[in-house]
């Protein structure tokens, strides 16, 4: 098979359009003067106009020295030469001796003789550096060697340089109207660039008979290529990507017109003879209407891959080893840009490859010796997919002028992209009846958990993919347009309409990486099945069988009984034995293919008794010994470093990875104390006076009697009123209720308010308020701020005020409360960032804020009196309602689009729970206070509710229910755990803070002599209660104590308590 690629073109001589070594000789002018004559002759015979033919002809002859048939003593080019950077670690390499047949050994003589003559290389067994020289045989041919050189030690020790390598699909259409072209091939390219005189040295050659130093760049060296690329680029400046293309030693000539041709031709010949720069007469060819370039064909329309490169790929046999499939995979992979949906086409070979590789090393050396066994399915697969390759097609030039198409297509397993352009688009036409020409396609199957994304994820996808990698394409002055049969993704990327509430998470994302575009996206109908029309312009299509999927398959062990927690504590664990290790052993020996050895009967792998991988409840016994009881539950490396130093098991990593993160206990002591989970969907808040937050903020004690401060905030607008409590009053519902009603006289009652779960909000009077007035109380979780954090942030702004002002105006710590009224105003009346520079103040109520500066009085200035005219107060009025509708808008927007920006940066981890299933609940929470030894996560908990911020969960003791953020829960298991005794225990034992129900008795205690009392635990039987430390219980529950204490008439327990 690979002679047939090889004689296919596939894999020519030159294959890799690199020089090989120099064919050194003489330079015979005669030569070199006949193929000139020659290149004239062909010109002629491609089109090249006759009237033009003496002008190109004494182009040509001028500049004969650029010319060489064969390597002589021609100086090195007159450019920038080679200098290689090493790594400061970096130390000299001196291959060891090799040894060389006789065949390769006198073509090294022969050889670098030759190049020594010339001056090429120079004989330097006094060097520090020396690479092994490396003879490879010519393909074909069994007597013919090309020289190259073992390079890697010296690669790894060098700096690499960052040049810049063209894009093929980009840089080719430069090409686009050109009538005329040429393609020239630079004589032994590496050869002729000057090496560095200190970087000479490092490059040097060893063969059997010595060193040798070259005086030219060499192939093979990291740098080589890319310093080659950069040459050209600064000896041709001003003509690349107008008149020439570059790669590496390969160079097209193109002009739009003949008689440019000519201008373009002379100045390219003058800047090569002024860098001493010459071009190989038998490789180039001085006029074509297309020429062939990096493996393709290219003309002034389009771009078409080279036929003999296809046909040779199209007669290839069905490959018999995975080398074959291999190499058939990399040489079709050249050619996907033509090949429309050729990702989900070539993903049942690509599979086949990585089936049959399994466990294999890639390289191709090793692929060779796998063999390759066929089914009739991925036979037809096989012969189905060259008849993709035999339908690539001409990619045509972008044109600024035509109208870009993306279509896409995604199914279960792969998704495909097609980008046409319609040069004169009509509006009445249908698309599918628009006459498009291909541009660029691309494909691609899902993998890992692409897999199990939704469906409209997977719609998304290749649009997402296209903007991403075709911005070239895409990126234009009139636009382009999308086309897709998925209603559903309108409403995600239409860009004339705002980002819905149903649009989360990556989609969100997803949507940003578009804002750059200018884009229309149309929704095609099913029945007008757009896809496989444009599938149809190019190739065949065949459908693709359809899966049916569902979300989840759980399977359950037969063995029920045992205990999940403790499996080594369980009566009935079975501890691995000698005698079963060798019975499993015997059970699957024949599928054993590692070498191994066995003594006494028992098989051992590298002096490891050997676990087979099929028998996994042997496996995971082996596995509990190795992590729990008094292995303390450590972490994978630890049982890693246990178990690979006495059994041989097959993925071990993966098996302990596996375990340890099912490991229930584990759970409870590893990972931080906080999940970041992902920023939930902001409330769309599009008016002002429509969500209002409220909250009271503590003072400090030193601040005097007035402590507390009634703070209420509009979501939209910012703008806020402080209500400082009476002296010595604390924070109450009839204030915040008061407040309500004040607020709602002035400006209108607020659809919703928000506030935090205290009592003064939670209570009756919030609650009879709320329904008086029809309004929506809304309360925050427990102990998560953040999402009141819009008061929480003007909570923050009040205290810098406050301070500020007292230090200012030197006042009494204790006099704030007076400054309250200073500290609205300045609140109000500043422009805010996020509201786009404009004032809360203006943008609630309208009115324009008094500038900061004006407050010089001038008693003597003569203002006149300004007259009203009373009918133009209807179209003030009307003016400005509309100034504030914009204001509103304006602001909208601009908050939304910052939301969605910090949405787009801020990542973390979607919760993997649901309604019924168990979590841990983190002892960060402040409810769950305990000592250094408790377990960081305790419980399980049951979720009973799923909330937009939070989160329902049930103790399993007592039946309780807390609201918590889904940052402190942690996945512990599905709604299939058994709550047996042994669960409830472990759930006891972890220090869970409980309720206390009530107090029943006091003591002092007889052996301690300290103060205790009889507690009854809200949700606990009687024989439950408990004697607790009076302490404890002063500083848990002081009300509840108070209040026993009052009704208990024991004067000494007073005294206790006071």
């Amino acid at each position: 098979m690979i002679e047939q690629l090889a004689a296919g073109s596939l894999e020519q001589d030159d294959g890799d359009g690199l020089d090989d070594e120099p064919k050194v000789g003489r330079n015979e002018a005669d030569a070199v003067a006949e193929s000139m004559g020659a290149l004239i002759q062909d010109a002629e015979a491609n089109g090249f106009p006759p009237r033009m033919m003496s002008s190109l002809r004494t182009t040509v002859l001028d500049y004969g020295d650029v010319w060489r048939a064969r390597l002589g003593a021609d100086g090195p080019a007159r450019v920038r030469p080679y200098s290689v950077k090493l790594k400061p670690d970096a130390i000299p390499f001196r291959c060891k001796p090799r040894r060389y047949s006789p065949l390769q050994s006198d073509f090294l003589r022969s050889h670098v003789a030759e190049l020594q003559q010339f001056g090429l290389v120079r004989l330097n067994n006094a060097s520090r550096w020396a690479c092994a020289a490396v003879p490879v045989r010519k393909a074909g041919l069994k007597d013919a060697f090309r020289l190259t050189t073992d390079y890697r030690p010296v690669n790894r020790m060098t700096v690499p340089i960052a040049a810049a390598v063209p894009n093929l699909v980009v840089v080719t259409s430069r090409v686009r109207g050109a009538q005329a072209m040429a393609k020239f091939d630079m004589f032994k390219g590496f050869w002729q660039l000057p090496l560095d005189e200190d970087s000479q040295e490092i490059f040097s050659i060893k063969t059997d008979e010595g060193v040798y130093t070259p005086t030219r760049v060499p192939q093979g060296a990291v740098d080589s290529a890319m310093h080659f690329q950069s040459t050209m680029q600064e000896v041709f400046g001003d003509m690349m990507n107008h008149n020439l293309l570059v790669y590496v030693d390969d160079v097209v000539l193109y002009a739009p017109t003949h008689d440019e041709f000519l201008v373009v031709l002379e100045k390219f010949f003058r800047r090569l003879r002024e860098s001493n720069l010459k071009l190989n007469v038998s490789k180039s060819e001085l006029y074509a209407q297309a020429v062939t370039w990096c493996g393709k064909i290219v003309d002034g329309s389009g771009v078409i891959h080279d036929p003999s490169r296809v046909n040779a790929l199209q007669t290839l046999p069905l490959p018999t080893n995975a080398g074959e499939l291999q190499y058939f995979l990399c040489a079709a992979n050249w050619l996907r840009d033509s090949i429309v949906d050729y990702g989900r086409a070539v993903a049942p070979l690509q599979e086949k490859f990585d089936e049959v590789m399994a466990g294999h090393n890639r390289k191709k050396r090793h692929a060779v010796s796998v063999a390759v066994t066929w089914t009739s399915a991925e036979e037809q697969a096989y012969k189905a997919f060259l008849d993709r390759i035999a339908s690539s097609v001409t990619l045509s030039f972008p044109d600024d002028d035509a109208t870009v198409c993306l279509s896409t297509d995604a199914s279960d397993r792969g998704w495909a992209v097609i980008v046409t352009q319609v040069r004169d688009w009509n509006s009445e036409v249908p698309m599918h009846e628009q006459c498009h020409e291909l541009l660029i396609c691309k494909g691609g199957s899902f993998k890992g958990p692409q897999l199990n994304w939704s469906v409209i994820e997977k719609e998304s996808y290749p649009i997402v993919l296209a903007c991403t990698e075709l911005e070239y394409l895409l990126q234009r002055a009139q636009g382009f347009r999308i086309f897709c049969d998925h209603s559903n993704l309108i409403q995600v990327f239409c860009p004339s309409k705002e980002v819905k509430q149903h649009v989360r998470g990556k989609l969100q994302r997803w949507t940003m990486k578009l804002i750059g575009y200018s884009y229309d996206i149309e929704h095609i109908n099913g029945t007008d099945n757009h896809w496989a029309d444009m599938v149809s312009r190019w190739l065949c299509r065949q459908e693709e069988p359809a899966f049916v999927r569902v979300k989840a398959v759980r399977t359950r062990s037969s063995r029920g009984s045992g205990s999940s927690l403790r499996p080594l504590q369980d009566e009935e664990f079975a501890w691995p034995s000698v005698d079963e290790v060798l019975r499993v052993q015997q059970r699957h020996v024949s599928k054993l293919t590692a070498t191994h050895e066995q003594i006494n009967g028992i098989i051992y792998v590298e002096g490891k008794l050997w676990i087979p991988k099929q028998e996994r409840d042997l496996l995971a016994r082996i596995l509990v010994v190795a992590h729990c009881g008094i292995q303390a539950h450590r972490g994978e490396q630890v049982m890693i470093a246990h178990l690979q130093d006495k059994y041989a098991i097959e993925r071990l990593q993966s098996h302990v990875k596996n375990f340890v993160s099912k490991c229930l206990l584990c759970k409870h002591l590893k990972g931080g104390k906080l999940i970041q989970r992902p920023w939930s969907e902001p409330r769309s808040v599009p008016m002002r006076n429509e969500v209002l937050h409220m909250d009271y903020l503590s003072m400090d004690d030193s601040y005097g009697p007035t402590k507390y401060v009634l703070v209420l905030k509009d979501e939209l607008m910012h703008f806020c009123e402080l209500i400082p409590l009476i002296p010595c009053d604390s924070p109450t519902s009839s204030v915040a209720a008061a407040a309500m009603l004040d607020w709602y006289k002035r400006f209108g009652m607020p659809a919703m308010w928000m506030s935090d779960q205290g009592t003064h909000f939670k209570n009756e009077l919030m609650a009879e308020l709320r329904q008086r007035l029809k309004g929506v109380h809304t309360f925050v979780p427990v102990y998560t701020p953040w999402v009141n954090g819009t008061v929480e942030r003007l909570n923050r702004d009040i205290l810098h005020v406050v301070r500020a002002l007292l230090l200012e105006l030197q006042l009494d710590t204790r006099n704030w409360e007076y400054l309250l009224p200073v500290v609205q105003a300045n609140l109000n009346h500043t422009p805010v960032i996020s509201l786009g520079g404009v004032a809360p103040t203006e943008l609630f109520t309208g009115l324009p804020c008094p500038p900061p500066l004006d407050t010089i009085l001038l008693p003597d200035a003569n203002k006149p009196l300004q007259h009203v005219d009373l009918t133009a107060v209807h179209e003030e009025l009307e003016r400005l309602r509309v100034g504030l509708a914009e204001m509103h808008s304006e602001v909208a927007d601009k908050k939304e689009r910052r939301q969605l920006y910090q949405q787009s940066e801020k990542h973390g981890t979607l919760c993997n729970f649901s309604v019924s299933d168990y979590v841990l609940w983190s002892r960060v929470d402040s409810r769950l206070r305990g000592g250094k030894l408790l377990v960081l996560w305790v419980g399980p908990f049951r979720v009973t509710e799923a909330r937009p911020h939070s989160f329902m969960v049930q103790n399993l003791l007592n039946g309780k229910e807390y609201e918590v953020h889904g940052s402190r829960l942690k996945f512990f298991q599905d709604s299939s755990l058994n709550v047996s005794e042994e669960l409830v225990e472990h759930v006891a034992n972890q220090g869970i803070v409980l309720g206390v129900e009530a107090i029943v008795g006091h003591r002092i205690n007889p052996d301690t002599a300290k103060k205790e009392l009889l507690v009854s635990w809200t949700g606990l039987e009687a024989i439950e209660n408990s004697w607790e430390p009076l302490e404890v219980m002063l500083h848990d529950v002081p009300t509840k104590v108070q209040q026993y204490a009052a009704a208990s008439d024991d004067a000494s327990l007073l005294r206790w308590c006071a």
